[in-house]
């Protein structure tokens, strides 16, 4: 799906009233405003906090729509400064824990082609580099 806030996915008509057993998040990044499009020129802080607040939005949103024994996937980057996003405390932080972390294989996904998502290169894919799949289940 696209257009999708994913602080609120569990309030989206089309997905409220469904469970899922896996959810999935390929390379998550915030879109940036006109006024931030030289990431250069942002404060490396700022923009570190507006990603947490993306992740940490979603998979607090993504946890309610869980089934019993659903999983949360999540494949980052774990390179510098992705490292710095802490996603596994943000996980413990809305009720998850970190069932498995495996090194991203792009062959195992045929088909599959990472893309930008937003700007005037929205469509080009960017290089992955070391990265892996986080998994995460309820802890509830």
């Amino acid at each position: 799906m696209h257009e999708v806030d994913a602080h609120s996915t569990s309030e989206h008509p089309l997905l409220s009233q469904i469970l899922f057993d896996r959810i999935v998040f390929n390379f998550p990044a915030t879109a940036l405003e006109r006024s931030e499009s030289n990431v250069r020129q942002i404060d490396p802080i700022s923009l570190l906090r507006k990603h947490q607040r993306l992740m940490k939005g979603f998979l607090g949103s993504a946890h309610d729509m869980l089934e019993e024994n659903g999983e949360i996937h999540v494949t980052h980057k774990t390179t510098e400064p992705y490292g710095k996003w802490e996603i596994e405390k943000l996980a413990e932080d809305v009720g998850l824990c970190l069932v498995e972390k495996v090194r991203f294989r792009r062959s195992e996904y045929p088909g599959y082609s990472n893309k930008r998502g937003s700007g005037a290169r929205a469509d080009e894919t960017f290089p992955a580099g070391n990265c892996c799949n986080f998994k995460f289940a309820r802890t509830t």
